[in-house]
């Protein structure tokens, strides 16, 4: 078999592999948070053109995991629910009821009717992104180099667990790594072509996720020194950023019917008044939407997305906090990423731009957006998980490429390289088929790294289905459900008393605390009190109990509401007025034993689970 022969084997055999282990893992997960908003939304935007459902994230990922069930029929989104008609709709109602039938009606749908053929288009997307960081690797450095880097992306942990998901997070990615490569490529020779491309990958990126446009910043700089490198004249520079601009701009247009109106229903309006209530709009964007100079939803959802980028409750390492840690992403990096993957990327990076002096073209093509985006995440303090750096991936297998040399190379430098290549694959191997809750040892581990990070850092709804298979081991015919997520239950086969549910589908259900015997299933993130009411509950109660004037209690929530803000560590309610002599530590425990949050907290701090449902639900039973 040929050198030539072998090498396109070597790819095939990296994709098939990505492909096998990211469709093996998509179809074991039940419906993750997001994606219940993400494929109600998609299925409308196709079936009615309106985009009156989850405009605070772009429609293209969104309606090409839709594709395939508007094309197979299996969409039939229920136009006729108030999920649909009432206000400004709820994306949430709806895409439940898309995927798992009537709320009202006793009969659920399979699930994975719908989300199989959804999360397919979004794993070939990942497919793209790992096509992408080969080319560039070997248009860079070689073959050699590019299997290096396809190596890395094909088993990266994080890049494989969003690949599989009807979310925003990897397309966003791919939009930025190929606009990046798509740029590089046309500074070497800038053609008509070539320029067209860029802007083309340019437009989709918009149309994936918002942040995309720190492609901006990044791409103006790159321009202006291929200009200064003598790469491209001044003109073609300005050319090609003219043509990155309009087809953005058209493509935006494009993606939305060439229609302002966000709905093609003259009787809906956008909920522009409680945007505003919320955040008062920007200038620009307020100019954007009184002069039409973007579609409606695209400008609600920058709008959105502006309003949301502060105030958002996070948590890390037991802390909760409402303005977020500047430590935050680079400790979800450190804990969330394999140590031998840093470690390459470290040493070929310094290596390299020691050797450079920093002064490589080629090198700041692969740096600078990364840097930029990860400057941006670091500042905004929009602390809710590790997957909004997610597009950092990409760039830095690329950027290992040069290591592909040392193995060639036969000096000291190979076995160490080739030590560090197979922690790789040893940590690909270990977050199989888990790579949503993948943490490396620093981290404790998939089954510790609830202790540092939650949310879709780990627990994202995603293990109904091993909680079924679990209780079906065990013989177990009905738990007490304490549930972070936006999945049903009952249509995994679950039956359940809820205990707590942070989306609530069924409000009219009672909330019941568990009682000595039962078995008790909760997702981490509740445990660990993220979105549970505990300490307003508590101050609430003893306000009705005649223990605590209304006035202390509400100075309580004043201190806890200014704590949050300002991102320091939050004295619980119990801790705070048993401090301020206000009630005994007995009272206190008589509430507690009362909350739902009591509970938990008492699960997660004094009882020892008799078993899990893969890594984001523990299950206890009740002593």
């Amino acid at each position: 078999m040929s050198p030539k022969t072998l090498h396109r084997a070597a790819v095939a055999a990296l994709v098939a592999i990505f492909v096998a282990c990211g469709y093996l893992s998509l179809r074991g997960d039940s419906a993750t948070f997001d994606e219940t908003a993400h494929l109600g939304g998609g299925v409308s935007y196709l079936e009615r053109g309106d985009f009156r459902l989850n405009p605070e994230h772009p429609p293209l990922a969104k309606m090409l995991a839709a594709l395939p069930l508007v094309a197979l029929g299996r969409g039939g989104g229920d136009y006729r629910s108030q999920a649909w008609t009432a206000g400004s709709g709820d994306e949430w109602v709806f895409g439940f009821e898309l995927i798992n039938g009537p709320i009202a009606e006793s009969a659920r749908r399979d699930p994975s009717v719908r989300l199989v053929p959804a999360r397919t288009v979004m794993l070939l997307l990942g497919v793209l992104v790992c096509l992408v960081v080969y080319a560039w690797a070997r248009e860079l450095w070689g073959k050699p180099a590019g299997l290096l880097a396809l190596a890395l992306a094909a088993t990266c942990p994080t890049i494989l667990a969003h690949a599989r998901l009807v979310t925003t997070d990897l397309p966003g990615a791919l939009g930025m790594v190929a606009t990046a490569w798509l740029l590089w490529r046309w500074t070497r020779v800038p053609t008509w072509g070539r320029a067209l491309a860029t802007g083309a990958a340019f437009a989709a990126a918009l149309l994936f996720k918002f942040n995309t446009v720190l492609l901006v910043p990044a791409m103006l700089p790159l321009v202006a020194a291929a200009v200064v490198v003598k790469r491209v004249t001044l003109r073609q520079g300005l050319v090609a950023l003219v043509i990155a601009g309009a087809a953005g701009f058209a493509g935006v247009w494009a993606a939305y019917g060439f229609r302002y109106a966000a709905s093609p229903d003259p009787s809906y309006a956008m909920p522009w008044p409680a945007l505003a209530a919320e955040a008062p709009l920007s200038p620009v964007l307020a100019f954007a939407r009184d002069h039409e100079l973007l579609p409606e939803a695209y400008v609600f959802g920058l709008a959105y997305a502006k309003s949301q980028a502060t105030g958002r409750t996070a948590w890390l390492d037991g802390e909760e906090s409402n303005a977020g840690w500047y430590r935050y992403f680079p400790e979800a990096f450190a804990l969330k990423t394999p140590l031998t993957f840093i470690a390459l990327v470290f040493w070929v990076v310094t290596s390299e731009t020691r050797r450079s002096r920093g002064r490589s073209f080629d090198g700041w093509s692969i740096a600078l957006v990364p840097l930029l985006f990860t400057a941006f995440a670091i500042g905004a303090r929009f602390n809710i998980g590790h997957r909004h750096i997610a597009p950092v991936y990409p760039f830095l297998c690329v950027a290992a490429g040069p290591a592909a040399a040392w193995i060639e190379a036969r000096d000291r430098r190979r076995l160490a390289v080739l030590v560090l290549l197979t922690g790789c694959a040893i940590s690909f191997v270990l977050a199989t088929p888990g790579y949503l809750s993948y943490f490396n040892v620093l981290g404790g581990g998939a089954r510790g790294g609830w202790r540092h990070l939650v949310d879709s850092n780990i627990d994202w709804g995603q293990d109904l289905s091993r909680l079924k298979r679990w209780m079906d081991a065990h013989g177990a015919n009905e738990v007490d459900l304490a549930y972070f997520g936006t999945a049903d239950p009952l249509a995994y086969g679950i039956r359940s008393r809820k205990v707590f549910a942070f989306l609530d589908f069924r409000p009219g259900e009672p909330a019941l605390l568990p009682e000595k015997g039962r078995l008790l299933a909760a997702s981490v993130s509740v445990l660990q009190g993220l979105f549970v009411p505990t300490d307003r509950a508590f101050a609430l109660d003893v306000v009705r109990r005649g223990w605590v004037t209304r006035a202390r209690a509400e100075d309580y929530l004043a201190d806890r509401e200014a704590r949050t803000s300002r991102g320091e560590p939050v004295r619980h309610a119990a801790e705070w007025m048993i401090a301020q002599r206000l009630i005994t530590q007995t009272q206190a425990q008589t509430i507690e034993d009362g909350l739902p949050g009591g509970w938990l907290s008492r699960a997660r701090d004094r009882w020892t689970p008799i078993g899990r449902a893969g890594d984001s639900i523990l299950i206890y039973r009740v002593p």
